[in-house]
């Protein structure tokens, strides 16, 4: 069954063109079976993309598809990516404005699966015909005349200084372990945390930063996070204004910590 990933900021239109685009797909897929991904065996898996670039300051969150950045044609945007294997992609090199990022920094060769990164995005006008193939594990497909693409220019390391939004949770960067990153966040009171101290990796961020007293409710501040293996056990505990559970094994943690006598200052527009 294929699943339908629609970014929440794109237009009802992305939702009638993509499922008109797939049906045939769908046609395609159950006709040849397992033969389209055998053809994709002996490609290369070289990068399509310069990773020499820059980390800005702050990267945009991933935004899904690039279909919102349809005005934005000749422009080069960084957003911070979690590689992923999972959503459509059409093309190779230049994918349609309306393929997972995620994904096709993984079919580029930019991103493994799990890794994080700054991703830089250049958006071209579309192209007449899209070659599908297989890359790093993910296939993605052809498709026809698509009037607006992007171009994956190269990734950059997310490293402490690189102040990245709120991801929400950690659950995003499991196995990254021993990396410190760096998320602008504003502390929230409520929201399910578990743990004192060492989270589980789907703990809320904005409220283990108050929890662990890096951050008050309602303040905004640049948190430092370091991801974490599992831990057997989690002990719940209430602190400033917080209430964490108790859990048993999970399979990843993280820690919060203040990055400097700035992080819990509040950040200028």
């Amino acid at each position: 069954m294929m699943r339908f990933i629609i970014s929440s900021h794109e237009h009802d239109a992305v939702w009638f063109a993509s499922v008109a685009r797939l049906l045939p797909v769908v046609f395609m897929v159950l006709l040849s079976g397992q033969a389209a991904l055998a053809q994709g065996d002996g490609q290369s898996s070289a990068k399509l993309g310069a990773p020499a670039v820059a980390a800005p300051a702050r990267p945009q969150p991933d935004p899904g598809t690039m279909f919102a950045y349809s005005n934005a044609i000749g422009q080069v945007l960084q957003f911070s990516v979690v590689g992923s294997r999972t959503g459509s992609v059409w093309g190779d090199g230049v994918y349609t404005s309306d393929s997972v990022l995620a994904a096709a920094a993984v079919h580029a060769g930019l991103l493994a699966p799990g890794e994080s990164g700054v991703v830089s995005v250049e958006m071209v006008d579309g192209l007449d015909a899209y070659e599908g193939v297989e890359r790093n594990g993910v296939t993605s497909l052809s498709y026809g005349r698509w009037n607006v693409a992007y171009r994956l220019i190269g990734v950059a390391a997310i490293e402490g200084r690189v102040a990245l939004p709120d991801p929400g949770d950690l659950s995003g960067f499991r196995g990254q372990n021993g990396i410190v990153l760096t998320f602008e966040v504003t502390g929230e009171a409520s929201g399910s945390v578990w743990g004192d101290g060492v989270y589980t990796d789907d703990s809320r961020l904005a409220a283990a930063a108050v929890h662990s007293g890096v951050l008050q409710a309602g303040e905004t501040g640049l948190v430092g996070v370091e991801i974490l293996p599992g831990q057997a056990a989690y002990e719940g505990a209430e602190r400033n204004g917080v209430s964490s559970g108790s859990y048993g094994s999970w399979p990843g943690s993280y820690r919060v910590a203040p990055l400097s006598s700035k992080a819990s200052s509040k950040l200028s527009n």
